[in-house]
């Protein structure tokens, strides 16, 4: 299949990362079909990330790169690539493999941010907003040196049928109060991000003593004796929710809440995406780069310790700005977000 009607441009955006640096992008592709209604999109990315884009209406194809294939199948995929002759090539994560796919694609105009060693791959090279932004916000600094109009902030996460049935079979199948729904998400890949589990036990506590909040922890590969174990230190008890086999299942699970809770992580943006109140708990990141600006459904809290210079990888000062947030902020912020929700509902109703 050709990647474009010749009179219409090919575009092909590379972003190999994590799902929710993926999921961040979603706003580029529809912004691209809206400016260039007849154009054809693709998107390169890994095998896990696939769910984020599937269904998307902006998108006309996904483009898998296995990162284990053989040497020989890998030669083959660039060359295939190659031969696509894609008039635009946006890279979205700028790493040096991806930079090496975006110069090999030999597509007429690539762009990519300012990063050593790299811009070799670009013909245009774009200089990054030392200004911090959201994150989106970031990203369609590509697009506005193309001189494409850009269309806010949402993300596109779009839920099959089958996994809301999935979600709701888990909601109908729990004994639930007539308190609110609040996922809850202690994990993350980072460990700077991640905040006490014993921090999360006792929030979840005050949130089942003080709302009588039905609680969901949520967890993905690899984490579920983790937060088994934050379970475990509670004096309440929450709800553990199922096994989700992709990121559509956790989106509609999100969907079904009033409110979620957790770290600077994935399934944050997930929530964002499902339209779900959010709450997170920041260490050393910035939140003005995760946060959609403006929103009085999305809050946070960030302590600032003094520490001078960040090094959050190897932290000298043991993640004390982490270690600064009590559970009893976090419940505050959670209490004062679920009023504006409900003030806003009977406004509108």
């Amino acid at each position: 299949m050709e990647p474009q009607k010749k009179e219409h441009r090919g575009y092909l955006l590379v972003h190999t990362g994590q799902i929710g640096d993926n999921l961040l992008t979603t706003p580029v592709i529809r912004s691209i079909r809206k400016a260039d209604p007849g154009a054809y999109i693709a998107f390169l990315t890994t095998p896990g990330n696939y769910h984020v884009f599937s269904y998307n209406p902006y998108l006309d194809e996904i483009v898998i790169l296995d990162k284990t294939m053989p040497v020989g199948d890998y030669t083959r995929f660039l060359l295939n690539l190659k031969k696509r002759k894609f008039d635009v090539v946006l890279d979205y994560l700028c790493n040096p493999r991806t930079a090496f796919i975006t110069w090999f694609s030999d597509a007429g105009t690539r762009l990519g941010f300012d990063l050593r060693f790299r811009t070799y791959a670009y013909t245009t090279v774009v200089k990054r907003d030392p200004v911090p932004k959201y994150s989106v916000d970031f990203k369609y600094d590509l697009l506005r040196t193309l001189g494409l109009d850009t269309d806010g902030f949402s993300l596109d996460l779009v839920i099959p049928d089958a996994a809301h049935r999935f979600a709701a079979e888990f909601m109908d199948s729990i004994q639930r109060t007539a308190g609110p729904v609040i996922t809850v998400s202690p994990v993350s890949r980072r460990a700077y991000k991640q905040w006490a589990p014993e921090r999360f036990a006792r929030l979840s506590d005050m949130l089942i003593t003080s709302m009588n909040a039905n609680v969901i922890f949520l967890w993905g590969p690899g984490e579920k004796t983790y937060v088994q174990q934050i379970m475990y230190m509670m004096k309440h008890k929450p709800h553990l929710s199922p096994p989700t086999p992709t990121i559509k299942e956790l989106g509609a699970l999100l969907k079904r809440a009033d409110l979620h809770i957790g770290n600077d992580n994935g399934i944050k943006h997930i929530a964002v995406a499902m339209g779900t109140p959010t709450v997170t708990v920041y260490g050393p990141s910035d939140p003005v780069s995760w946060e959609p600006p403006g929103s009085p459904f999305h809050v946070w809290i960030k302590k600032d310790t003094g520490c001078g210079k960040c090094t959050p990888r190897n932290c000298p000062h043991n993640l004390k700005c982490l270690d600064a947030i009590q559970p009893d902020e976090v419940f505050g912020l959670a209490q004062q977000l679920l009023r504006t929700i409900d003030g806003t509902v009977r406004s509108a109703g």
